[in-house]
C-alpha cells in the first residue's frame, strides 16, 4: 500500500489525485497557476493534523482554500490543498446576550449574513465577493469591504481562534490570552511594540505583511496576529467574533462629479460628515442600471451611506451633505429604503465583474497595483500621479474602490497579444514593471500600504520589505520561523 492509499484509510473526509479536481484547484481568481499534488476536505480537526503530517512526511507544501476568490494566488500550492468549504463550514454558535459567533473557516460570509440577519445582528465586514467567499479567507486576508470606512476590517472583530500549528499542536488565542507556545513567540515583541508601530503604514487600512502593530494595542490580543497571516502561521479549526446590531435606519447617496480628480478633492469634505461608506465608481466599471443622463465618460459616482437612530436625521443628513459637495459634486439619487439601498449597493458590488468584462480579446488587466492605499491627505496628490502615469503610457485602466480610505482598485489594462502569461520580456510586460516600480515608489514617499485587503499572495510579497524596513522585516521572518520551521504552510506567502 503506498501513502497515499494510507492517508485515505485514516482520513474522515475527501482526498482527490484525480487530474481534473487537480487542474481545478490550480487556479483562483488570480493570473497564476500552481497544479497541487493532491486535494483534501477535511471534515474535522483531526483530518487537518494528518494533513499536516503526511505533508510533512512527504516533503509537500499545504495551502488552505475557502472560495478561491483571492486576487493574488494565495491559496494556490503544488503540494497539498485543503479546501473547508465541503465540511468544515458550520456556524457552530450563536450568542445573542455575549454578541459573538463562532464559526468553522469554510462558512460562506453570506450565509452567515442571512442567519445573523435573523437576529437583527450583522458582522460588518463585507467584501464584494460576501455571497460567496469564506469567512476563513476573510481573515487570512483581513478583509474589510465599503462599509470598512466605518467600521473597520475583520481585525476588529476578531474575538478567538482555535489554531492547528504546522506540526499538528492545537492552540488558541483570544483577547488576554493564548496557549503557551504562542506567548512564547510573541513575547520578544513587547518590548520593540511601539517601535515596530511606529514604522507601520500611516493609512486606515492595511493587510501588508503581518498585522504585529495590532497584538498589543492597547491590550494583549494575540489572536490578531492571524489576521492577514495568510494560511502561513497556522490553521483555523474555528473562530469566533464579535457582532453588531443592525442599524435602525440608513440612507444612500449618489454624489456625481465630473471626474476622479474632483471626487477625490472632496472626499475629506464628505468625511467630516461621519458617513459609514463612501465608494467611488468610475465610469468604466458602471453596469446599464446605474448610468445615468447625466454622466460623461470621464464622470463617476460616490456611493456615500449613513447609519443612525434616529429618522429625522435623514433631511438633515441631506442638506449636510450637499453642501460639503458644493458646488461640483451633484445628489442625483438617494434611497432610505432598505431595498432600494440594496439595489444600489449591487451596481458597486458588481464593479469587478464590469471591469473583467471591459477586458476584450488579447487585452488583460494586470492585478499588483489594484489595492493601494494612502490617507486622505495624499488622495488627491496620488491620483494625479496615477493618471498622469497611465497617460504617459496611453493606457486605458478601471479605477473604483474605497475612496473613504484613500484605498482605490484600480488596473492598467495592457495588451498581450503574442506574449504568454510568463513572458517578461515585451514591451507591454516592461511598461508594466516601470508602473508597478513608480507607483509603488510613490505609495512607500507617502507612507502607504501596497495591500489594504486583497492579501500579498504571490505577485505582492516580493514588495512587502520595501513597505516596512529591515527591522520590521526582520520580525515577519522571525515570525514565520517560530510558527513554521519547516517553511510547510504556504510557502512563498508574506516571506519569499
Amino acid at each position: 500500500m503506498n501513502a497515499f492509499d494510507e492517508l485515505k484509510l485514516s482520513y474522515s473526509g475527501d482526498i482527490s489525485n484525480e487530474s481534473w479536481i487537480r487542474d481545478y484547484y490550480s487556479v483562483d481568481s488570480s493570473y497564476h497557476q500552481i497544479y497541487p499534488e493532491l486535494v483534501c476536505f477535511p471534515k474535522d480537526k483531526a483530518d487537518v493534523v494528518t494533513s499536516l503530517n503526511y505533508a510533512s512526511k512527504n516533503g509537500l507544501s499545504v495551502a488552505c482554500r475557502g472560495a478561491g476568490t483571492s486576487l493574488l494566488g494565495q491559496s494556490l500550492s503544488n503540494g497539498l490543498i485543503l479546501d473547508f468549504t465541503k465540511y468544515m463550514n458550520k456556524i457552530l454558535d450563536l450568542d445573542i446576550q455575549f454578541g459573538t459567533v463562532s464559526v468553522q473557516p469554510g462558512v460562506v460570509k453570506g450565509v452567515l449574513d442571512k442567519e445573523l440577519k435573523k437576529q437583527n445582528k450583522f458582522l460588518p465586514p463585507d467584501p464584494a465577493s460576501s455571497n460567496y467567499c469564506t469567512i476563513g479567507g476573510m481573515v487570512s486576508n483581513n478583509s474589510s469591504g465599503p462599509h470598512g470606512l466605518g467600521y473597520g476590517s475583520v481585525l476588529r472583530y476578531l474575538d478567538h481562534v482555535d489554531i492547528i500549528y504546522p506540526n499538528g499542536e492545537e492552540g488558541f488565542a483570544e483577547n488576554g490570552i493564548c496557549d503557551s507556545r504562542l506567548k512564547k513567540i510573541l513575547s520578544p515583541l513587547i518590548s520593540v511594540h511601539d517601535k515596530l508601530a511606529s514604522f507601520y503604514p500611516d493609512v486606515s487600512k492595511n493587510s501588508c505583511g503581518y498585522r504585529l502593530d495590532s497584538i498589543f494595542d492597547p491590550e494583549f490580543k494575540p489572536q490578531n496576529i492571524f489576521a492577514a497571516s495568510e494560511g502561513t502561521l497556522s490553521i483555523f479549526d474555528s473562530l469566533r467574533f464579535k457582532i453588531l446590531d443592525l442599524p435602525l435606519f440608513r440612507s444612500l447617496f449618489l454624489v456625481y462629479f465630473s471626474d476622479v480628480l474632483s471626487a477625490c478633492l472632496y472626499t475629506k469634505k464628505i468625511l467630516s460628515t461621519v458617513p459609514v461608506a463612501v465608494e467611488l465608481l468610475d465610469y468604466s466599471v458602471m453596469d446599464s442600471s446605474i448610468k445615468l443622463n447625466t454622466l460623461n465618460e470621464n464622470g463617476c459616482l460616490l456611493f456615500v451611506e449613513y447609519f443612525y437612530q434616529f429618522r429625522d436625521k435623514i433631511s438633515n443628513i441631506h442638506d449636510l451633505l450637499k453642501s460639503n459637495i458644493y458646488p461640483d459634486g451633484t445628489i442625483v439619487e438617494h434611497a432610505h429604503d432598505i431595498v432600494s439601498i440594496n439595489n444600489l449597493w449591487h451596481s458597486r458590488k458588481n464593479a469587478l465583474n464590469m471591469a473583467i468584462k471591459n477586458t476584450l480579446g488579447n487585452r488583460k488587466q494586470f492585478t499588483i497595483i489594484e489595492d493601494t492605499a494612502v490617507s486622505i491627505e495624499h488622495l488627491h496628490e496620488y491620483v494625479i500621479y496615477l493618471l498622469s502615469l497611465y497617460n504617459k503610457y496611453d493606457l486605458q485602466y478601471v479605477i473604483y474602490g474605497h475612496i473613504g480610505n484613500g484605498n482605490l482598485h484600480t488596473r492598467p489594462i495592457l495588451d498581450n497579444h503574442n506574449n504568454s502569461d510568463d513572458q517578461l520580456h515585451s514591451k507591454q510586460a516592461r511598461i508594466l514593471e516601470n508602473i508597478t516600480y513608480k507607483i509603488f515608489k510613490k505609495i512607500f514617499e507617502y507612507r502607504g500600504t501596497i495591500t489594504a485587503e486583497h492579501g500579498d499572495g504571490i505577485s505582492r510579497t516580493p514588495f512587502i520589505k520595501n513597505v516596512y524596513n529591515n527591522f520590521v522585516y526582520s520580525y515577519f521572518s522571525y515570525l514565520k520561523k517560530s510558527f513554521d520551521p519547516l517553511n510547510l504552510l504556504n510557502p512563498g506567502k508574506k516571506i519569499p
